[in-house]
């Protein structure tokens, strides 16, 4: 009986890790490398629980954008992205999943991203999260 009960919290235990995993990575909010400080980003959404949760986070964001491939939309990860005002490069980072919220302050943002040797940009301001960078 005790054997079955440790078993039991065993088996909940590797569960709980497992959630607890899931959500701290979605919570992660990224500085991103680049010449303005008050620009941070969150990246992710591989796996359908992974994007729920970073979809959860959104509010805490005033921009957002997918990055997809072909006529499906199929999701892509691993982009290089650069966030560029007036042609300058504010902030880079590696977008790890198809959606990225980003903080930034209020102006025009150009979101550049490169996928197999090409180039996308998009133009953004606070407040639009629903952007695609499409391949």
């Amino acid at each position: 009986m005790i054997e079955n009960a440790v078993s039991h919290l065993r088996i909940a235990l590797v569960a709980l890790a497992g959630m607890t995993a899931v959500w701290a990575s979605a919570d992660a909010v990224h500085a991103t490398s680049g010449t303005d400080p008050n620009i941070t980003h969150m990246c992710g959404g591989v796996g359908a629980e992974h994007l729920k949760a970073l979809q959860a986070q959104a509010h805490a964001f005033n921009l957002g954008f997918w990055m997809v491939e072909g006529p499906r939309g199929a999701y892509l990860a691993h982009i290089p992205i650069q966030v560029k005002v007036a042609g300058k490069t504010m902030a880079t980072f590696t977008a790890d999943g198809p959606l990225c919220y980003l903080k930034v302050p209020a102006g025009e943002y150009t979101i550049v991203g490169s996928h197999k040797g090409q180039t996308r940009a998009i133009t953004a301001h606070p407040g639009s999260m629903n952007h695609y960078l499409r391949w």
